[in-house]
């Protein structure tokens, strides 16, 4: 009796250990299908969805500040518009008959500037935000000034006559004996600045537009901005619109490595899977344990580093343009002001909120760069003090 038992208790064991298996096994299965059914989902959705985002004068953004209006009206009258992102990219995309947009040409770099100008289109600049052009153009330089108005062209370009007036604000760009300024907005000790110039580089015309606000969705459709906006790009039949990635490498590394074998989306599905088994055995894993880091980094240490990296490169504009930059998001945050908020509402939001004159805060926040130590350290403490005021406000 007791051997039949124990053979019996045995079986019953070797029965619940192959039903548990098969358990085990499906419910793999199941989790993998999930995963699977999950991964074509979002793919799905990915094809079919109308590509946009969020970047700023981007040919696919929808919002106040983006260029999708502007894009869409050019594909309609047969333009072919070609967003890109890298250095490299324009260089396989632009060709002869066509134009090039760049939408910030001031945070390329020397290598992205010097490879840029010999591309043999026609070439639009715009939003300039005081970044060193020299080794794009020396037709123009980028300066302060410049109220949000209505400006008219005052010059002889076809382009500027048709829209005969444009609503934008600085800033504007001093040009060259080579250029032709349009739609002036201001005069000052170095001389007029404009806020569109032409020239022509062999069989290569150029534009500058030094505020990007009339391509936005927000400002074409404000007095003439669509007619010059819309005659300047879509001259020719293809637009490549260049919206520069900061973590472009072009110039950086010129010796690319060859394509990885196994595409980085496999590895993404894998790593996928993987996670998904993990927390399906997740109970048979012990506790986490929790280790201090090895190394803790001050955040006074990064700045600190930054700052001599700034230095030692001698790069006053950069160096300024982030200081202001930090300071109208800061101040702009103070105010309640929206992060697509323009310059001029920047400038009357702060000269409200400090009591000081408009004409004040933007030479302060949008003036021309520093050059020296001393102009840096100026800019500075004027802008430590900006902040002073608007926040005892």
């Amino acid at each position: 009796m007791s051997t039949i038992t124990a053979r019996g208790s045995r079986l019953g064991s070797r029965t619940d250990s192959a039903s548990e298996r098969r358990s085990n096994r499906r419910g793999l299965i199941i989790v993998a299908c999930a995963v699977v059914l999950l991964l074509a989902g979002t793919i799905v959705l990915n094809l079919l969805a109308p590509p946009q985002n969020n970047e700023p004068y981007s040919s696919s953004n929808p919002d106040p500040d983006g260029g999708r209006a502007a894009a869409q009206i050019l594909g309609e009258h047969g333009v072919s518009v070609q967003e890109v992102t890298t250095t490299q990219a324009v260089l396989d995309a632009a060709g002869p008959g066509g134009t090039l947009l760049i939408t910030d040409p001031g945070a390329l770099r020397e290598a992205q500037q010097e490879a840029l100008r010999d591309v043999p289109s026609d070439i639009v600049l715009t939003n300039l935000d005081f970044g060193s052009l020299e080794d794009l153009t020396d037709e123009i330089t980028a300066t302060g000034g410049g109220a949000v108005g209505t400006y008219a062209a005052e010059c002889t370009d076809e382009h500027a006559a048709a829209a005969g007036e444009i609503v934008t604000s600085g800033p504007g760009v001093l040009v060259g004996e080579d250029a032709e300024g349009c739609f002036p907005i201001g005069d000052d000790d170095a001389g007029t600045s404009y806020a569109f110039a032409t020239w022509t580089v062999g069989d290569q015309r150029w534009y500058a537009m030094p505020n990007g606000f009339p391509l936005t969705n927000e400002g074409l459709p404000q007095a003439g901005n669509a007619a010059l906006v819309l005659r300047i790009l879509g001259q020719h039949d293809r637009l490549t619109w260049y919206v520069p990635d900061p973590a472009d490498q072009f110039g950086i590394d010129s010796e690319a490595g060859p394509p990885p074998v196994i595409p980085p989306a496999v590895w993404w599905f894998g790593a996928l899977l993987a996670l998904a088994v993990v927390l399906w055995r997740g109970r048979h894993l012990g506790r986490v344990v929790v280790e201090p880091l090895p190394v803790v980094v001050r955040a006074t240490e990064t700045i600190r580093g930054r700052g001599r990296l700034y230095r030692r490169a001698r790069a006053f504009g950069h160096a300024g343009a982030a200081l202001r930059a930090g300071t109208v998001r800061r101040l702009a945050q103070r105010t309640g002001l929206p992060r697509t908020a323009q310059p001029y509402e920047v400038v009357d939001a702060l000269a409200r909120a400090s009591g000081r004159r408009p004409e004040e805060i933007d030479s302060l926040l949008y003036g021309p760069p520093p050059t020296d130590d001393s102009t840096l350290l100026t800019l500075t403490h004027a802008l430590d003090t900006l902040e002073g005021e608007v926040h005892r406000s």
